[in-house]
């Protein structure tokens, strides 16, 4: 292989020498300019040889740093000139994040439902409701209930008399008053019409035994809503016995794997495609000083910004839409015993994954960047 050198003297006999083939055979020898005066030129072309083989140790001088400001608005520019590979990022840490907080709240919420249902019938409320029924039987429904059996007898009503109404005072009918209240009524329909029509002084009775009624059927209610929980989540398939709860469990946690696998490999993919397209800018970047450590965080800044609005939007949507569906599926029951500190304890959990996720794809390459020699990257079509 032959060895092309290009000399030339000036006024101050320097010789400007520019080496073309010598670094394909020494691969340590680096083609810069060298400028010698005539008296160091080498005579013999082998002395030059080795000369030019010679590792070559550049002297680093002051090195300007750019401030963290800097990096950080380069990165914001940049979140915002492709936004449209920032937002196919985002979205993936998004879908992956609700997916993660919907799996914890819902497990969270149903554990607590479940653990209410099964420890309510023996705690101090159940035994307030309870006494609460017995004293809404014996002091408020019992007497008016006897009172208007034995005022109720079987009579007619007068002709021309104005014939008692219960939808338009009691606000519905006998029978949807029974239904309602869950409660038999104190006499048969057409008797309590008949009492009603010719004693309206008893209607302030009627309307007294229809508020205990009501408010007993409420309290009774009260007592009797962990068993039908319990019948409600065994007909949605919710696991309930301690078999079936670590059969879930482990059936969740390769659910979470999953999704935190597809969404972490989603991240490194999209960033890895952004390093791609941005050759170019990285290769003049580092022509212009910029250092290592700038570009690794630039891509690391660049990352978190997508990271944590990401998670965000994620574990809002993620919160609400299980809440909705537990709310659609279990109605009040959900409310009964939300263990508040593991729902916070789980949005602490999907924050701090967000990020992990969003930074550990980044640093893969942010590395590569940073490593990659600018000569190299400016080298790719635009």
């Amino acid at each position: 292989m032959k060895n092309e050198i290009r000399g030339s003297k000036d006024e101050t006999n320097a010789v400007q020498i520019d080496v073309v083939v010598v670094s394909r055979i020494f691969p340590s020898f680096r083609p810069w300019n060298f400028v010698l005066r005539s008296s160091d030129f080498p005579r013999h072309p082998l002395s030059f040889i080795a000369l030019a083989a010679a590792p070559v140790h550049p002297q680093i001088k002051r090195q300007i740093v750019l401030p963290l400001s800097k990096a950080i608005e380069i990165a914001y520019k940049s979140i915002r000139l492709r936004l449209s590979r920032s937002l196919l990022v985002t979205s993936g840490i998004v879908l992956a994040l609700a997916f993660l907080m919907s799996i914890l709240v819902t497990d969270r919420m149903t554990a607590g439902m479940r653990e209410w249902a099964m420890d309510f019938p023996a705690s101090a409320e159940a035994a307030r409701l309870a006494q609460q029924r017995d004293a809404i039987e014996r002091d408020q429904f019992k007497p008016v209930d006897l009172e208007l059996h034995k005022a109720a007898q079987p009579q007619e009503v007068t002709e021309g008399a104005v014939k008692f109404d219960p939808v338009k005072v009691l606000g519905d009918s006998f029978a949807d008053l029974q239904k309602d209240t869950g409660v038999p009524l104190p006499a048969s329909e057409s008797d309590l019409v008949a009492l009603l029509t010719r004693h309206p002084d008893q209607v302030v009775k009627m309307q007294q035994w229809v508020a205990a009624a009501r408010q007993l059927k409420a309290v009774r209610e009260q007592l009797i809503a962990p068993q039908r929980l319990q019948e409600t989540m065994k007909n949605a398939g919710v696991p309930s016995t301690p078999k079936e709860i670590a059969s879930n469990r482990i059936q969740t946690r390769w659910l979470i794997g999953l999704a935190l696998l597809v969404a972490f490999a989603g991240i490194l993919n999209a960033m890895l495609m952004s390093v791609t397209e941005r050759f170019r800018e990285i290769g003049t970047m580092k022509c212009l000083g910029a250092l290592d450590s700038f570009i690794i965080k630039l891509f690391l800044i660049e990352s978190l910004f997508q990271g944590v609005a990401g998670t965000v939007i994620g574990v809002a949507l993620g919160l609400g839409l299980s809440m909705a569906n537990l709310s659609t599926s279990y109605g009040i029951y959900v409310w009964k015993n939300v263990p508040w500190g593991s729902v916070i304890w789980s949005v602490v959990i999907c924050f701090g994954v967000g990020i992990f996720l969003t930074v550990a794809g980044a640093l893969y390459p942010a590395w590569q960047a940073a490593k990659m020699q600018p000569i190299d990257a400016m080298r790719v079509e635009a």
